[in-house]
């Protein structure tokens, strides 16, 4: 009974990451609808399994149930687009801030092995998406410079924001980036926080988030409002 129940446990485990997976690199794309039958096809995999793994999703927002009709790929919003970007932000700048007083040599070690990564590897693919090797790299880079804020809570917080924002990425990696130099933007970042110079720090990361935020809206291209919504959070942080 033991071994049955751990396997049954690995099965579960499998089949939320592969549809985790699924969701935040947009092979699910936002509003589709889930289907059990769908799901047990693709994942091969029986119907207990399938419905914890939505319950889990469902529990990180990825996921939503709706009375009556079922589970579906959580919807993008530019209210969600907005508000996850700049909570991110409040969060990184907190950690970097902590960071840049308590960190040590191994930590500013780590902060130039992760932009060298990423500076090497291409943000997009020839055909214009999101190169599936980048992401994860920006990534780590981005939590190298607050690693030594010495919160458990913090970098599990940003780790959810980031996944989490990283579907807009992939909807619109095609509209990123045509104007602007991320790497350079990255470099900035990086030299800022090694030089322990906070304010620059939290300058240029301000920058490279609120770019980011308007180059995906005017990709959406929906809601001239944004830019006001915008310009009041710029206000308020």
């Amino acid at each position: 009974m033991p071994a049955k129940r751990q396997s049954s446990r690995t099965l579960a485990s499998d089949v939320f990451e592969q549809l985790r997976g699924d969701i935040l690199e947009c092979r699910l794309t936002p509003g589709t609808r889930l289907r059990f039958k769908d799901l047990r096809a693709r994942y091969g995999s029986g119907l207990s399994p399938i419905r914890e793994a939505l319950m889990r999703l469902a529990a990180d927002d990825l996921v939503i149930l709706e009375d009556h009709k079922g589970f579906r790929v959580a919807p993008v919003s530019q209210e969600e687009l907005v508000d996850l970007a700049m909570t991110w932000f409040e969060l990184e700048a907190l950690g970097i801030r902590q960071s840049i007083k308590k960190g040590d040599d191994r930590w500013a070690a780590n902060i130039r092995a992760r932009f060298r990564e990423l500076s090497k590897h291409p943000m997009r693919t020839p055909r214009g998406a999101l190169d599936p090797g980048w992401e994860p790299r920006n990534m780590a880079f981005h939590e190298s410079l607050y690693a030594a804020c010495g919160s458990a809570s913090l970098m599990r917080f940003c780790r959810i924001l980031s996944e989490r924002f990283s579907r807009y990425r992939r909807l619109w990696a095609r509209d990123l980036a045509r104007k602007r130099n991320i790497g350079k933007e990255h470099e900035d970042l990086c030299r800022a926080v090694l030089d322990r110079d906070t304010p620059a720090a939290i300058a240029a990361l301000r920058k490279h988030r609120e770019t980011t935020i308007q180059d995906l809206l005017a990709a959406w291209n929906e809601d001239p409002e944004f830019s006001k919504i915008l310009a009041d959070i710029r206000r308020s942080v």
